[in-house]
């Protein structure tokens, strides 16, 4: 009977990681609709064909060389096929590995079409892809690797990778004495991880290639570029917005005990809470800035308050996740329009 409730938690675990994973798997539709209605008509081919390109790219890269160097092991040299071994204490959290690979790879993904929907309309094809293959081979895992991958042992503590300093590590002197305490951190599903990293190298991606074709005048003064299939925009961030639910429930881990079932449905009612409170405020404050509603801020307020959420969607009460959302909706309309009168990108 014991045996029996095993290989079920496990089986349990197992098909949860892929039915979460295959959620997460969506959000690149979500991204590749996103951003084929925002950027011009002329442009919806090449942004197709960039998102389908770069989903395929990071699953390959992360495969032959990401996912080993994020959690170390020479895992992909021998080939995904460990098992976790079943025992009754370490049941409810036993899984088969290349679930958790499909898992990860998928978040790799993600991160990578943060950069697709800044670059559109300002970089080429194929230096796309080349920047692709060295972000989700290198940097994405590199970064992962002080935070999930627990990094590489060392001098600087057991996170420690690289002889960089991992944040939530304490750093030791040779006696094994705290010399500095560890960092308080969390990222729950990928605030930080996934969406900063993308986000980070996509900023530094639109600062070097500079503004689309078009969008500033000689005199510096802008002109409004509106997005060809505002439908399409939408049904790609309702795609978002249903894929989020994977990439937080997913992060739970397991499903297979009465404590995880409880976190899981926690996950997905602050996930739903934080983009609705995210959209409310966007909507509020671009109403009392500009006189009139905007659909493009209401989309972005939804993925702002998803992102704000992600880094502690099992913590906080539906209310504060709303709040949580909330701010992140007024923070990035205040981003966009920073970015665009004041930097002029």
């Amino acid at each position: 009977m014991e045996n029996t409730i095993i290989e079920l938690q496990f089986a349990l675990n197992t098909f949860y990681f892929l039915v979460m994973g295959a959620l997460v798997m969506w959000m690149a539709a979500g991204f590749t609709m996103l951003e084929a209605g925002l950027v011009r008509s002329k442009n919806t081919t090449a942004i197709l064909t960039k998102n389908i390109g770069l989903f395929a790219i990071a699953c390959t890269m992360y495969m032959v060389y990401g996912y080993d160097l994020m959690y170390g092991g020479g895992v992909m040299l021998e080939g995904i096929n460990e098992v976790t071994k079943l025992t009754a204490e370490g049941s409810a959290k036993a899984y088969a590995s290349p679930s958790d690979f499909f898992f990860q790879v998928v978040f790799v993904a993600t991160a990578m079409s943060i950069v697709s929907g800044a670059v559109a309309e300002r970089m080429k094809l194929f230096s796309f892809f080349i920047f692709a293959i060295i972000f989700t081979a290198v940097i994405y895992p590199m970064e992962g690797a002080w935070t999930w991958g627990n990094g590489v042992a060392g001098s600087m503590g057991e996170n420690g990778v690289f002889g960089l300093f991992a944040l939530g590590d304490s750093i030791l002197d040779e006696s094994g004495k705290v010399l500095v305490e560890g960092v308080a951190w969390k990222d729950f599903a990928g605030s930080g991880i996934v969406h900063m990293a993308g986000a980070a190298a996509a900023l530094a991606g639109v600062i070097v290639l500079g503004a689309r074709k078009g969008k500033y005048n000689k005199d510096r003064s802008s002109n409004a570029i509106p997005g060809a299939n505002m439908p399409l925009a939408t049904l790609g961030t309702f795609i978002l917005w249903l894929g989020w639910f994977g990439f937080n429930g997913g992060s739970v881990l397991s499903m297979a005990s009465q404590g995880a079932s409880i976190d899981v449905a926690m996950v997905f009612l602050n996930t739903n809470a934080a983009a609705s409170g995210g959209v409310i405020a966007a909507i509020i404050l671009v109403k009392l800035l500009w006189g009139k509603v905007d659909l493009s801020m209401a989309l972005n307020g939804a993925l702002a308050g998803l992102v704000a959420i992600t880094a502690a969607p099992d913590t906080p009460t539906a209310l504060q996740a709303t709040l949580i959302g909330a701010v992140g909706g007024v923070l990035v309309v205040f981003s966009i329009t920073m970015l665009d009168k004041v930097f002029k990108i």
